[in-house]
């Protein structure tokens, strides 16, 4: 049988124990943290993304529609508590049309990514007149 171990034999264990624990939790935090603020970029990019995207269908694709549903975007993205990290993109194609949003995440954790890109489509809307339906 061993003898037990006394307990001037483990001096300095718990400051080991802590110098290597203590980096990993803070890692884990800063990733929890990036991982929200990504979640929740994304979701203010969506939501950015699909209201400029209706507008743009109902839009009658002129150089003023095209500023009022930036604005919209813009307007969108800073209520809810974010930042652009450039202009929305909007594009037609198809008979359908689509805005890209892009926005800027605070970097927390040096490897994630710093910038979240929604994009949303909308069937053009297209209004028929009565006689023009036969």
């Amino acid at each position: 049988m061993t003898a037990a171990t006394s307990p001037g034999n483990d001096r300095g264990e718990t400051s080991i124990q802590t110098v290597l624990l203590v980096p990993v939790i803070l890692s884990i935090l800063f990733v929890s943290v990036h991982a929200a603020v990504l979640g929740h970029a994304g979701q203010v990019a969506s939501v950015a993304a699909n209201r400029g995207a209706q507008l743009a269908a109902s839009s009658n694709n002129s150089s003023e529609s095209t500023f009022v549903i930036r604005q919209e975007v813009r307007r969108t993205v800073m209520d809810l508590g974010s930042q652009l990290r450039s202009e929305p993109q909007l594009s037609a194609y198809m008979g359908h049309v689509r805005v890209t949003v892009r926005i800027a995440v605070p970097r927390i954790v040096p490897f994630l990514p710093d910038v979240v890109t929604r994009s949303a489509s909308a069937p053009i809307e297209r209004f028929i007149e009565e006689q023009d339906r036969r």
